[in-house]
């Protein structure tokens, strides 16, 4: 297996971990900040999205409008709802891995933005276990200390 390869299936794999997390949440845990201070599951899983489709597009060579300014990401209100945001990941992961899927792995050292192919994939699949931690946290503060992934 190449480099390539390995980091596509780091992608598969943190999509489908990612997505096992959000579904046994409560709507109120993806959509609340825990304490108050954290960050909202909805809207880092909004980044999660975004970043992925946004390689997906440079993987196409689109031009790209600027990332957005603020400090952290946050869901638009199109986007803000546990369904509705879990729909977009997947959409934007599925593209991106179409995309990822095409590039020949003899190509796998083809810059995507700043990074070769093999490492942007290997970064948005560590990028969403880091992420699925975040929703592994909120989960054990509500009660359920459970792997959801198998």
């Amino acid at each position: 297996m190449g480099p390539l390869e390995a980091s596509i299936k780091s992608v598969e794999s943190g999509l489908h971990c990612y997505l096992a997390d959000l579904a046994v949440m409560t709507e109120d845990q993806v959509m609340s900040s825990a304490g108050g201070a954290a960050r909202k599951a909805v809207d880092f899983t909004y980044e999660v999205a975004l970043l992925n489709e946004r390689m997906a597009a440079r993987i196409r060579g689109e031009e790209l409008p600027p990332e957005p300014t603020e400090d952290w990401w946050c869901a638009p209100e199109e986007l803000r709802s546990k369904a509705l945001i879990s729909d977009y990941l997947k959409k934007t992961t599925e593209d991106l891995l179409t995309e990822l899927r095409a590039i020949p792995e003899e190509d796998c050292a083809r810059l995507i933005g700043k990074r070769p192919a093999y490492a942007a994939a290997h970064f948005a699949g560590l990028h969403m276990m880091y992420h699925a931690a975040q929703l592994n946290f909120i989960q054990a503060l509500g009660g359920d200390d459970k792997m959801h992934w198998g």
